[in-house]
């Protein structure tokens, strides 16, 4: 539960930011490692929840897509 509770506040944080964030702000903001920032990242991106690009020190931004969005009204956030 606590992977999914934090994936949502990641994406939560990226719907929140019109400009989108990358990990190390993530991370920041949340409180969270910024490995396991990236790794909900990861997983965000391959289910096409989030458009991010990850270079080598993980600066990419991150932004929330239209389906992303829509997780999140699914999940009631």
């Amino acid at each position: 539960m606590a992977l999914d509770n934090d994936r949502n506040r990641v994406l939560v944080s990226l719907r929140n930011d019109p400009d989108g964030a990358d990990s190390a702000m993530l991370a920041t903001s949340l409180g969270l490692a910024k490995d396991i920032v990236e790794r909900h990242l990861r997983y965000c991106a391959d289910y096409a929840l989030i458009v991010w690009n990850k270079h080598g020190n993980g600066s990419a931004r991150a932004q929330i897509t239209t389906r992303g969005r829509d997780y999140l009204i699914r999940q009631q956030l």
